[in-house]
């Protein structure tokens, strides 16, 4: 997925009813194209033992200075992110207080999930939805389970011609705006710092979305 990405959280969204307010403006406001049904899942993983100690790993110097508060993140947690069904399945790990984000093989979840004394699993987020195709944007929302609880709504703004997030915030930002009711509740998942993950600010990638999410998961204590 190329272009620049935005993740954001509908927080008094209500189910069915928001998920169809949101359908009927995309596709008759803004002329979208409905491409289908669209799932992420996002797994948290604890373990006994710090995980940057345990594996000796160095770390860059601007990276282990931490902010007093990193939400639930924590170098003994990890993080996967599923995106994608069947051939086109893709997963990352995000990890050590979310400084760390790798993409994997499908078949090691199979693994870390026998490393039950390593990693443990502990809850799971589950995003229901569809996703909407423009010109040059693609839009995906979806109804956000954390267990058997609703969590209200999330969205997702790709916009395609440009991978700066610099450059793109205001575009998306419009579109936004054009689909969002004015009262809604929205945390914007500011405050994403893509160099703590060893990630380019100025070019997004997949890495950098799955990276926006678990950062929207942890600041928001919702995993």
């Amino acid at each position: 997925m190329a272009g620049s990405t935005w993740v954001l959280w509908w927080k008094d969204a209500q189910g069915t009813a928001s998920l169809g307010l949101l359908q009927e403006r995309l596709l008759r406001g803004l002329r979208a194209n409905l491409k289908g049904r669209w799932s992420m899942d996002t797994k948290l993983f604890h373990s006994p033992h710090n995980f940057v100690e345990q594996q000796n790993i160095q770390l860059p110097s601007e990276n282990i200075r931490r902010a007093e508060s990193r939400g639930t993140a924590s170098d003994q947690s990890m993080y996967l992110v599923v995106r994608g069904q069947g051939a086109s399945r893709r997963q990352f790990y995000v990890m050590a207080s979310n400084r760390m984000v790798v993409e994997t093989e499908p078949e090691m979840e199979s693994v870390v999930l026998r490393l039950k004394n390593l990693w443990t699993p502990r809850q799971a987020a589950r995003i229901e939805g569809y996703s909407y195709e423009g010109d040059d944007w693609v839009i995906r929302t979806g109804n956000l389970m954390v267990g058997t609880s609703y969590k209200g709504l999330v969205i997702e703004i790709n916009y395609l011609p440009c991978s700066n997030p610099e450059q793109t915030r205001g575009l998306m930002r419009e579109l936004l705006l054009m689909i969002l009711p004015p009262d809604a509740q929205v945390d914007a998942n500011n405050g994403v710092d893509y160099r703590r993950a060893g990630l380019d600010p100025k070019r997004m990638t997949d890495c950098h979305t799955a990276y926006q999410y678990v950062h929207l998961f942890t600041q928001s204590s919702l995993l």
